[in-house]
């Protein structure tokens, strides 16, 4: 687990519900630095997706300033070709998955009885959320990849450039930002 050292670069990466939007948000305030949320960049109006260069171009603007900060786990070649090189910290939540699957469940029926707006003007709704293809299920049938995928690009030579913080539960997460000094980022 990385403590100390300059980060002015980070993605946090997880499984969805692992709290990356909530973590890089506190990352942000607390070191200074501009957070940008990924999916907010991915998803277009009637959860459309974005065409790739598209994604591609608002992920070279995201990351054209000396720091910022990244969420998601956008694995396409927009993300290791664009924000990965650039980046000099990589922050995994790597929570269980019955903590991340309650909480995805807990957040989008949350979200879908406020009609909370998302990105691009979607919302999550009760309906989808039962569906077949429901981020819930989503939650719970994909879990396991992000562990064999990060752990394989932690090990990735070619990533050698990157600081790696792994938190596997959510107190590691509490007790790794509230050991962070504030301002400390540049």
């Amino acid at each position: 687990m990385r403590t100390s050292g300059a980060m002015r670069r980070i993605i946090v990466v997880g499984p969805s519900g692992a709290g990356k939007t909530t973590t890089g948000r506190e990352l942000g305030a607390r070191l200074g630095l501009p957070f940008v949320e990924l999916d907010g960049l991915f998803w277009e109006p009637g959860w459309k997706q974005a065409q790739p260069e598209t994604f591609k171009r608002r992920m070279r603007t995201a990351v054209s300033s000396d720091s910022w900060i990244l969420d998601g786990n956008y694995m396409s070649a927009a993300s290791l070709e664009v924000s990965w090189p650039r980046a000099d910290t990589i922050v995994w939540l790597d929570l269980r998955r019955r903590t991340t699957v309650r909480r995805v469940t807990v957040r989008t029926v949350s979200r879908g009885l406020r009609r909370t707006v998302l990105w691009s003007g979607n919302r999550e709704s009760i309906r989808r959320a039962l569906a077949g293809g429901s981020i819930i299920r989503w939650a719970w049938s994909s879990h396991g990849k992000y562990v064999s995928r990060y752990g394989a690009l932690m090990r990735d030579p070619v990533w050698g450039h990157l600081s790696w913080v792994r938190l596997r539960s959510p107190r590691e997460v509490r007790a790794w930002l509230r050991s962070l000094v504030p301002g400390t980022a540049l």
